[in-house]
């Protein structure tokens, strides 16, 4: 508010100084709201406390809620890397979009914030931080909304780790409140391979894409449900290449040919593939000729897109491939002459591709061409259109299920959002969310379903916050250093 005029006197505009709110009021401009000062200072002393807590307990605390229908904001803001980390939202119609969140991450800044939405743009433009400490570049990020899951892909320690996101809905005075937070684990669900993007199919399986090994690779819910039980740790997963699903379909299948109706019915029982510690790789550059690098990825559960960041002129821009091809479809590559899984370049348009997602009818990505960024989408002929060409460096994009997709521009650190329901070339572009360095995006939209169960993952985590705030005491007399000490 350092911009607002200074202000006359109550005398003019005895209810809202400066033509401001009373929510609004700054007392730089009206020294007759000095008074709130000792308010404030309660509050901070609040903050302070909640932050020695954290120190402990290792968990985020219950966020302040804040006030969707233009009230007061409360919460604690993520700490600006610049003056362009927030804008003023200007709303001229009545909300038309569902409650959704957009998730952003910054390796810059080594954060994911968030910010609600409202007709496509921040609700109070500003972002408010979900993950502040412990990434060291957070890259590709990926929501699975039925579950309450996030993926973030930290390309500075090669790993993907997974939060829980509670939704916390309140009403007070009449005014419904929303806030996010996590539960405070930071799982890894993955490490050791160089890795950028990933993305999370219906199934709730991920993939992502690693460019040290130049392979494309699946993850299945039902591993990565036991690493978040603790019966797998991320550093259990073993990569299961392609050669050799090859060769253990080629044992198994000569196997079943020497054992007689009898012989395998007499056979116990094995472990479910899908619950092995095994990271599948799905495509690898070694026997595919369209896998030359690769960046941004998305998978609807049946297929699987991907773009390639060298040689896509030749590759593929956008590769579509099979998102858990079976053995028994291999055939020889006319290329290599390898066996190979299924794929087929939908476009060979840029040379480097970057972010990638897709809806019901097509595949967007974005690349940089003749010094400019832009979002092309791709249909399934191949076909290609140029949504937007003004952009400087776009990065992650994500589409909102309907007919609008947000794209994150590093360079300028905004997300902005574009209509995709028709054909258009130059679509018109609105800012949606600015934070330093933006460049994975993903989105939360609120569900009956998935609220339910974000509310039932905040329940059970409240307990164990009262718990250790009880221990609080004990811990202090006997680790008295330990307000100093970061990773007591």
């Amino acid at each position: 508010r350092d911009t607002a005029p200074p202000c006359p006197s109550d005398a003019e505009t005895p209810s809202a100084p400066c033509g401001l709110s009373d929510s609004e009021i700054h007392p730089r401009h009206c020294p007759e709201r000095m008074r709130l000062l000792p308010c404030v200072a309660v509050l901070a002393a609040s903050e302070w406390a909640q932050r020695v807590g954290g120190i402990f307990v290792r968990s985020t605390p219950k966020p302040t809620e804040v006030s969707v229908q233009g009230g007061a904001d409360t919460r604690q803001s993520a700490a600006p890397e610049s003056a362009q980390d927030y804008f003023v939202p200007q709303f001229f119609a009545p909300q038309l979009t569902p409650t959704q969140f957009l998730f952003v991450s910054s390796p810059s800044a080594g954060k994911v914030v968030y910010s609600e939405l409202k007709n496509f743009e921040s609700l109070t433009g500003r972002t408010f931080a979900l993950v502040d400490s412990g990434l060291a570049e957070p890259a590709g990020l990926a929501f699975d909304n039925d579950r309450g899951l996030l993926y973030v892909a930290d390309r500075g320690v090669s790993k993907i780790f997974r939060y829980r996101v509670l939704l916390q809905e309140s009403s007070s005075g009449g005014q419904k409140t929303l806030a996010l937070a996590t539960d405070g684990v930071r799982l890894c669900v993955m490490q050791g391979h160089p890795v950028e993007w990933v993305t999370v199919d219906p199934s709730g399986s991920i993939y992502y894409t690693d460019t040290g090994a130049n392979t494309i690779n699946r993850i299945s819910f039902d591993v990565l449900e036991k690493i978040g039980e603790g019966s797998y740790q991320c550093g259990d997963l073993k990569v299961v290449s392609q050669k050799e699903q090859m060769a253990k379909a080629e044992t198994t299948a000569a196997s079943a040919l020497t054992l007689n109706a009898a012989d395998r019915a007499s056979e116990g029982p094995t472990d479910a593939p899908d619950t092995l510690p095994e990271i599948f790789t799905v495509y690898e550059g070694s026997v595919n000729p369209h896998v030359a690098v690769p960046s941004g990825i998305s998978s609807d559960g049946n297929r699987l897109w991907w773009g390639n960041k060298v040689e896509g002129n030749r590759a593929g821009s956008v590769v579509q491939g099979e998102a858990s091809p079976q053995p028994s479809l291999l055939a020889p590559d006319n290329v290599t002459g390898e066996q190979t899984f299924p794929a087929t370049a939908l476009t060979s348009l840029v040379d480097t591709t970057y972010g990638v997602a897709h809806s019901n009818t097509m595949v967007f990505f974005t690349a940089n061409k003749t010094g400019s960024g832009s979002v092309y989408g791709v249909m399934g002929d191949g076909s290609t259109t140029q949504f937007v060409s003004s952009l400087v460096m776009p990065r992650g994009l994500v589409w909102d299920g309907d007919n609008t997709v947000y794209v994150a521009d590093q360079a300028v650190s905004k997300v902005y959002s574009f209509p995709v329901g028709r054909l258009m070339d130059d679509a018109p572009l609105t800012q949606s969310v600015a934070y330093s360095g933006a460049f994975g995006v993903a989105l939360f939209t609120k569900s009956r379903a998935n609220s339910e169960a974000v509310k039932a993952g905040a329940m059970n985590s409240g307990g164990g916050m009262r718990i250790l705030w009880l221990l609080l005491p004990l811990v202090a007399s006997m680790c008295p250093w330990a307000l100093a000490c970061d990773e007591c």
